[in-house]
C-alpha cells in the first residue's frame, strides 16, 4: 500500500507546535524570513506583590518589554514565524543594562539568572489556537536558564506541565484571557508543582504574571 505523504508545510507546523524552544521562521539559523504577517512582541509583567512566587522578577522592575535591557520577546502567532502559538521571552546581557529572573530552586533558596522562557500554545492564527476572552485554559511553561550560554543554574530548566516526555507529576499553569491582548498566567492553589530537570526534584513553584500585546 502506498502511503500519502503529508505536505512539507504541514509537517513543519506540526513540529513547531511540539517545540519547546522555537527555531527561526524557516527552521534554519540565518535563514531569511519570507514576507508575511509580523509576530507581535509581548510585554511580560509581574505583580507588584511577588511574595511567595517561585518565578519572579529580578527586583529591577516588574515589566519586561521587548528591546529593553537585553529583553527579547515574541508571540509566534502568525505565518510570518513558526505559527506554533508559543509566547517566548529571553533575557541576555544587554549593552547598557540587563534583566534577569529570580527562581526558587529545591531546598528553598533562590537564584537570579538569565533565561529563555516559553509559554506554549498561547495564540496562533495558523493552528487555530485561541482562548476566548473571559475563559481560561491550562498551558505548559518552560523556564530555561540553560538556553543562555555561560549561565550556570541549579535546574537547567524548570518545567510546568507534562508533555508525555518530560514533566510527569507537574502542574500546568492556568491562563485567563482578560482582554483581546492580555492574558493572566498563574499557578493554581495546591497545584503548583514544577520539575527541576537537572536534579529530578518536583517541588512547589508558585507563578503569576501577565502577557500583553498592543
Amino acid at each position: 500500500m502506498i502511503r500519502a505523504r503529508l505536505p512539507l508545510v504541514v509537517l513543519l507546523l506540526l513540529l513547531a507546535a511540539c517545540s519547546e524552544e522555537p527555531t527561526s521562521p524557516n527552521g534554519a539559523p540565518g535563514a531569511a524570513a519570507k514576507p508575511g504577517p509580523t509576530d507581535p512582541t509581548p510585554t511580560w509583567t509581574f505583580p507588584s506583590d511577588e511574595t511567595g512566587l517561585g518565578f519572579a522578577s529580578d527586583g529591577q522592575g516588574l515589566v519586561y518589554a521587548n528591546g529593553s535591557c537585553g529583553v527579547t520577546t515574541r508571540l509566534f502567532s502568525t505565518a510570518g514565524g513558526s505559527g506554533s502559538g508559543d509566547a517566548t521571552i529571553q533575557v541576555t546581557k544587554g549593552k547598557n543594562c540587563s534583566r534577569k529572573f529570580k527562581l526558587l530552586v529545591p531546598g528553598g533558596s533562590y537564584e537570579t539568572v538569565l533565561s529563555f522562557n516559553n509559554l506554549l500554545a498561547l495564540e496562533s492564527s495558523v493552528l487555530g489556537i485561541s482562548i476566548p476572552v473571559g475563559a481560561n485554559e491550562l498551558r505548559r511553561l518552560i523556564v530555561s536558564p540553560r538556553a543562555v550560554v555561560n549561565n550556570p543554574s541549579t535546574c537547567g530548566r524548570i518545567i510546568f506541565g507534562d508533555n508525555g516526555i518530560v514533566g510527569a507529576g507537574t502542574d500546568k499553569l492556568e491562563v485567563t484571557r482578560v482582554s483581546a491582548g492580555t492574558w493572566e498566567v498563574q499557578s493554581q492553589a495546591g497545584h503548583d508543582l514544577a520539575l527541576c530537570e537537572d536534579t529530578g526534584v518536583i517541588y512547589s513553584v508558585p507563578a503569576h504574571f501577565t502577557i500583553t500585546i498592543p
